[in-house]
């Protein structure tokens, strides 16, 4: 029997696992009640029990499997899966049949021995066999905790030799203004008993010039941060973002806003519950110390700008209805969101001069029933149902518009979405690459009627919010200046009447402002 090739015995490097999903200094929170078992045993291929097995692939230390078998030395073998009587692993060797004895077998964590005995086989595939313990078995549990714990320190060990000291020191410097804002705001709450009444009044009043003070050194730790970090190559940016989220994270979880960016309960940062958390003027959080942090998050630059641009989309929607006109104002909203821009609007008393058909689309259908609520309340209510105003929700993905499948998607594309007068967008933009974003923006003009406007937003890369946004909360956009944004217009036919830059009031959102003749 010839023995296989034998592969390196040398783990691969562990990538740098991300902190758990909640820091375990933060106690979960409640959800539903628990629910109890239904008793009503398994179904198809699941009537029998199977104990569960270890993936190597969740482990961060790479484990392989080393025997003798007829005398001759196989492995090191990566190894696929464990259970606590026997493992999988890859082997090419067609004499490894079932019955076949594999001894003085060895399965190895890296460098550190985990099991010796024997083991028979019992079943092979090409490419795998998977063998029964013979002389004691695994504790998967253990082995899981040892394994996280040393791909843990692993990870440590080459933060160390990759993370400059002085960036790691930076973050450490971070982390202790942190903590002396709660210690200091928990020590202000047990001695404060002033009227509850007015406590979102006093509050804002204290975090406003705690901002000024304390979050001008905070603001400017996080600027050095992004500045310091430009330096740093693909795997240190890696083992960064696993360092920083660590440190600061369990701190950071008692702010709603910055919470949320991080659990991503969605499946993505920025969703409509977040926009609506910068707009909040009362302020949520655990604590007057998570208070404080949603004050914060509301105040970085890019905080402000998503805001201020809101400003700039009412403005648009507002200019299309009070047009005069027979025709009615085709205004389409894209990622719309909670539509707070449109919200606002009708809240006040908006010149409207000709009928007005206002399309919301959004991939999210709980954003849809937010928005679609709050806008009937305001058209019935507010303004009495006189407003010759229609509201429409399309759960309409980015992927249907740029390749629709169904007859149904077809028909929303052609007919739905056409001779707008208006097509407008926040945050779509920041997280799509230039092709996506070019073939987007060439979809969208064709949709306009002659002297219809695109609004397209992206947000300006910001020192004193970015790197919490990448490096903390795992929220990556794709920002772009002028000369970007201006770069998707220019192969747009027929060529715009218009093309330029509307900034909001922050600059921090630039808004690519496109007219077709």
């Amino acid at each position: 029997m010839n023995a296989p090739a034998r592969p390196s015995s040398a783990p691969p490097p562990p990538s740098a696992p991300p902190p758990p999903r909640r820091p375990s200094t933060i106690p979960p929170r409640s959800g539903a009640p628990a629910q109890h078992a239904d008793f009503s045993g398994g179904a198809g291929n699941a009537v029998h029990f199977r104990p569960a097995r270890l993936l190597a692939a969740d482990l961060a230390v790479g484990l392989v499997c080393r025997f003798r078998c007829d005398g001759v030395e196989l492995g090191p073998l990566p190894v696929v899966d464990l259970g606590t009587a026997g493992f999988a692993a890859e082997a090419d060797e067609p004499s490894l049949e079932p019955g076949t004895t594999l001894e003085q077998m060895e399965i190895l964590l890296g460098d550190r021995s985990i099991w010796s005995g024997t083991a028979t086989v019992v079943h092979a595939t090409p490419g795998r066999i998977g063998a029964r313990f013979d002389s004691g078995t695994l504790d998967t549990h253990r082995l899981r905790l040892e394994a996280t714990l040393e791909g843990r320190l692993s990870i440590l060990r080459e933060q160390r030799e990759r993370l400059p000291a002085r960036w790691r020191a930076s973050v450490s410097d971070l982390r202790q203004l942190l903590e002396d804002a709660r210690l200091e705001m928990e020590e202000f709450e047990r001695a404060d008993h002033d009227d509850p009444l007015r406590r979102t009044e006093r509050e804002e009043e204290l975090f406003e010039g705690l901002r000024a003070r304390w979050g001008a050194s905070y603001y400017g730790a996080i600027a050095e941060l992004h500045e310091r970090s430009r330096s740093l190559d693909e795997r240190a940016r890696a083992l960064a973002r696993s360092y920083a989220t660590s440190a600061l994270m369990p701190l950071l979880m008692a702010c709603p806003l910055h919470r949320r960016a991080y659990e991503k309960p969605l499946g993505y940062a920025g969703d409509f519950r977040m926009m609506e958390l910068y707009f909040a003027r009362e302020k949520a959080g655990d604590g007057l110390f998570g208070r404080l942090l949603h004050s914060v998050a509301q105040n970085y630059t890019l905080g402000r700008a998503v805001v201020a641009r809101e400003l700039v989309m009412r403005d648009a929607v507002r200019d299309v209805v009070r047009a005069p006109g027979d025709a009615p104002a085709r205004v389409l909203s894209l990622a719309a969101g909670p539509a707070i821009e449109l919200a606002r609007l009708f809240d006040g008393t908006p010149e409207v001069n000709r009928p007005v058909e206002l399309i919301l689309l959004d991939q999210d259908v709980n954003a849809h029933e937010t928005a679609h609520r709050r806008l009937t309340r305001l058209l019935v209510e507010r303004q009495r149902g006189l407003l010759p105003v229609t509201v429409s929700c399309l759960h309409f993905s980015v992927r249907q518009l740029l390749k629709p499948q169904s007859p149904e998607d077809h028909r929303v594309v052609d007919a739905v979405l056409a001779d707008l007068d208006l097509v407008y967008t926040a945050g779509l933009y920041d997280y799509l690459p230039d092709p996506v974003a070019a073939r987007l923006t060439q979809i969208l003009y064709g949709r306009l009627r002659h002297g219809g406007r695109l609004l397209l937003g992206n947000l300006v890369e910001a020192p004193d919010s970015t790197w919490v946004m990448d490096y903390v909360l795992g929220w990556s956009l794709h920002y772009r200046d002028e000369g970007a944004m201006l770069r998707l217009s220019t192969v747009l036919s027929p060529p715009p009447a218009r093309a330029g830059i509307t900034r909001d009031a922050t600059g921090y959102c630039l808004f690519l402002d496109v007219t077709r003749p």
